[in-house]
């Protein structure tokens, strides 16, 4: 008879007859999502393949991920937004730009930004329009010709910059402002503040937009009124929006050394030190600015010139070993340093050093070191390469999710770290075109538009969560809130509120459905058959949610599925406060990515308590998988503990032929 660590086949069946009630339960949900080990050979309490819509708490629960709601306008346009940016203006007011609307046309896409008025109304207003590519990428500059006070005085404009393939830059400094009155001269703005001090230009490129018509002014900007007009705006409505024109410049104007040749054609841009590093992912060339250049009749970066030998702070030019792919500023131990994504292989950084040579000349070298890195490591995109903290995260060509930066223990040598190892499955199965990684609140964001989904990972906890089926190519930041733009249509989203997905006025949203798929349990032994005959479970769920649960007994479910349902509303096995009880009634709320909630029904903001222990029928089984699903609008459940009480079958073992 076979023969179990020692343990007899009878023995171990009197041991599992004496512990028939005894529940085998999971409680620890840290190891969260994994896809590249056999489920059989898992954890218990790990969530496998299948999986979708929950995220792991602080609480160590698994809970149904929180809805996303309409930022803005609806949109019947079935284009994605597929680039944005977020920037603050001098005054650090808070901007965030989108890119979309291109449709088979190939000459609708739009550039527009997101404004908020007196009321609190969203609405993504034109920047540009008539676009025939949206394939934008931005930084931010500070101007400092302007801003002009007199006497020689220029307090300067944070602007952001911005290519999309062609041969120019152009340039917008984020003024936004409301019509007053005008004239057929004049036009007066709202507030007390005066043009200059709400940031519009008052040295060079002296243009507003208002309602798609653009206006030249010549005067008045240190008050409320412009003066020098042109042409007539006296037609336009009463508190109308007014915003600073958009700059363009052609290459063709550039100066220096250093400059882009007029036919160049840019789609990657960066910062560094205030200077401007240019470059297009059809060719392996880099052009840099000059420092805090701004000096021609524009108010853009033209001057891209260098001495011999090369002084600081001006400009360079370079040849790497392939097109460039993307552009990203990395933290190190003196000063930060421009990291430069290039072909599919490799990865560069900028060095700049000081010298004096033994005939005295002073200058500085402005060279670029190839980093340590194999095949198929370097960035799939611009937008695939983002910061974190001290490192840069981004998604490779072989394909993984890594961080590069200095790693502790190895002082300042920089190293690069998978973190995608555990679901490795997934990763390879993915198309990631269009896509996007971010960072926020201890969290890395993978937008796999083209799967229509989310990745989530938990830096906390060193793992990932269940894949999200959202629809994001790009991720953006409104008060310190995480907010995506679709993949799908020509909209943008709050991300995480409510418990329904795409929410606006007079629409109550699309059910989620979320599914909690567990690793397959063998309880301590593969070689015996296992017999059970009860099912716990135990969490928080609001009384408007149905779970159904499922025991799938062998891989696959190959022997047979047994389910089970759970009403939220069943005051037998959910503790349902009073409806006079005194916390009262309270809204589902606001909870954070990862668990913390406002109240609900008791002082720790969960929905009501419940446990429930559900009897059946035995069938014998080597191994099951346990899983739970959810499907409708504002439910919330909130997983603590399952199990089922597993004992040694009475059936005979595997037989082994000799």
């Amino acid at each position: 008879m076979a023969q179990n660590s020692g343990t007899s086949y009878g023995t171990a069946r009197k041991l599992g007859q004496a512990k028939s009630r005894e529940m085998t339960l999971v409680t620890n949900y840290k190891m969260a999502y994994r896809s590249r080990e056999d489920v059989t050979m898992l954890p218990p309490g790990v969530l496998i393949k299948g999986s979708q819509n929950v995220l792991t708490n602080v609480s160590e629960r698994v809970q149904i991920r929180q809805g996303y709601a309409l930022d803005g306008a609806t949109s019947v346009v079935a284009s994605p937004i597929i680039a944005s940016f977020d920037w603050k203006t001098r005054g650090n007011g808070e901007k965030n730009l989108r890119a979309g609307f291109l449709t088979s046309a190939g000459n609708d896409g739009k550039l527009q930004y997101r404004y908020v008025d007196g009321s609190g109304t969203v609405t993504w207003r034109d920047l540009l329009t008539s676009l025939t590519t949206v394939s934008y990428n931005f930084c931010t500059f500070w101007n400092r010709t302007e801003n002009d006070r007199g006497g020689g005085v220029h307090l300067g404009l944070r602007e952001v910059v911005f290519v999309n393939g062609s041969s120019q830059i152009q340039m917008w400094n984020g003024a936004v402002t409301t019509l007053l009155s005008a004239t057929a001269t004049t036009i007066t703005k709202s507030g007390t503040t005066s043009w200059r001090d709400s940031g519009f230009y008052n040295v060079n490129n002296k243009q507003i937009v208002i309602n798609g018509t653009t206006y030249t002014y010549t005067g008045g900007e240190s008050t409320t009124t412009l003066t020098g007009v042109t042409a007539d705006p006296s037609a336009e409505p009463v508190g109308s929006v007014i915003h600073q024109a958009v700059v363009t410049i052609a290459f063709s104007s550039f100066t220096g050394l250093s400059a882009p040749p007029s036919t160049f054609t840019a789609n990657l841009i960066s910062i560094l030190n205030n200077q401007i590093y240019l470059a297009s992912t059809n060719s392996s060339a880099i052009y840099v600015g000059n420092q805090n250049s701004t000096t021609n009749s524009t108010g853009v970066i033209t001057n891209f010139d260098q001495s011999a030998p090369r002084q600081a702070q001006e400009g360079s030019s370079a040849i790497l070993d392939d097109n460039i792919v993307g552009f990203i500023v990395q933290g190190s131990t003196d000063a930060p340093t421009m990291y430069v994504s290039v072909g599919n292989d490799l990865w560069y950084k900028n060095l700049m050093e000081n010298y004096v040579d033994v005939t005295g000349s002073s200058g500085q070298t402005f060279t670029w070191c190839l980093l340590k890195s194999g095949r198929q490591q370097g960035a799939i995109s611009q937008a695939f390469i983002s910061s974190m903290k001290n490192n840069t995260i981004t998604v490779t060509n072989e394909t993984t999710i890594d961080m590069i930066g200095v790693m502790e223990n190895f002082l300042t040598q920089v190293q690069t770290t998978n973190i995608s190892d555990s679901i490795k499955l997934d990763v390879d199965d993915y198309d990631f075109t269009d896509g996007s990684i971010f960072y926020h609140r201890y969290y890395i964001y993978v937008a796999v538009p083209k799967e229509g989904i989310v990745l989530i990972y938990n830096l906390a906890t060193k793992s990932w969560e269940a894949p999200q089926t959202l629809p994001v190519s790009r991720f953006y930041i409104v008060g310190g809130e995480l907010y995506g733009h679709s993949y799908q249509t020509s909209e943008s989203y709050k991300l995480f509120t409510g418990y329904a997905d795409r929410v606006y006025t007079g629409f109550a949203g699309y059910p989620i459905e979320a599914k909690w798929v567990f690793s397959y349990q063998n309880f301590g032994t593969r070689s015996y058959q296992k017999k059970a005959n009860s099912f716990y479970i135990e969490g928080y769920v609001t009384p408007n949610t149905t779970i159904n649960a499922y025991i799938t007994y062998e891989l696959d479910g190959c022997a047979i599925v047994k389910s089970f349902i759970i009403d939220g509303s069943d005051r037998q096995i959910v503790c349902i406060p009073s409806e006079n009880d005194s916390l009262g009634k309270n809204s589902l709320g606001k909870q954070k990515l990862g668990g913390k909630a406002n109240n609900q029904n008791n002082f720790y903001g969960l929905p009501p308590k419940f446990r429930v222990e559900k009897t059946f029928s035995n069938t014998d089984f080597f191994e099951c998988s346990i899983s739970f699903d959810v499907f409708g609008t504002d439910n919330r459940f909130e997983l603590l503990a399952f199990g089922l009480n597993a004992g040694v079958s009475t059936q005979e073992p595997i037989q082994i032929r000799q």
